[in-house]
This record gives C-alpha cells, structure tokens and sequence, in this order.
C-alpha cells in the first residue's frame, strides 16, 4: 500500500472464486465492485470515514464520506493489469475538480500485484 508516498503492507482476505463462475461474470464491473469495497474499507479502517452517500455522474467523485471531524469526497479506480501510478494521477486530477466542500482523496486498487495507491490532490 501506498498512501501519499508513505508505504506500508495491509493484510486483506477474501474467499476466491471459481475461475468458471467468473469468467461469466462482467470482468469491468467485477474490478470496479471490488476496488469500491476494498477501497471503502481501506478508508473506514485508516479514519473512520463512513459513507453518506453515492455522488452523482459529474460531480467528478463516485463517494461522499464523513468521519467526526470533516467530509471526504473519494474517487475509486480498479485494475485488473498495469501500473497503478499513472491511473493514481488521473484520478487526483479528477477528484481535484469535485466542488463539494469536502476534503478530496483518490484510490486506485490493482489486483494483478495486489496493491492500494491512494493520494490527496494538491
């Protein structure tokens, strides 16, 4: 894991599935759940933030979470294969454009070499 160039290992478990049963499943939406939930995870566990809402298309974050102290506006991103790091500058520049007044936070999960980047738009 990354997080603003502070690196660290976390430990994350899940059941695995048969390779047959995914194969019929949207490999899109498949990565996309998957970064969400590890992402949204990643977020509760490290400050407490919670989800308030789903934002809408357009508002350049996919999530609106609050903590105790402030608001968060997160943009998640998934990866099946490649290197995270350039969809990691992306994003920031993404969520850098949300007009809500809420701190701004990206994350990008790769599943091929397991990892978590996540930065803070400057």
């Amino acid at each position: 894991m990354n997080h603003d160039g502070q690196n660290s290992t976390v430990e994350i478990e899940w059941i695995s599935q048969d390779l047959a049963m995914l194969s019929l499943l949207d490999d899109n939406r498949v990565t996309e759940d998957g970064a969400e939930a590890v992402a949204l995870s990643y977020a509760n566990s490290t400050e407490g933030w919670v989800v308030k809402r789903r934002l809408q298309r357009g508002e350049s974050a996919d999530w609106l979470l609050r903590n105790e102290a402030k608001w968060l506006a997160l943009e998640v991103s998934g990866m099946r294969t490649g290197d995270p790091s350039e969809r990691l500058r992306a994003k920031m520049q993404q969520v850098a454009r949300c007009t809500l007044p809420a701190s701004r936070l990206a994350i990008v999960v790769a599943f091929e070499t397991p990892s978590l980047m996540a930065g803070i738009p400057s």
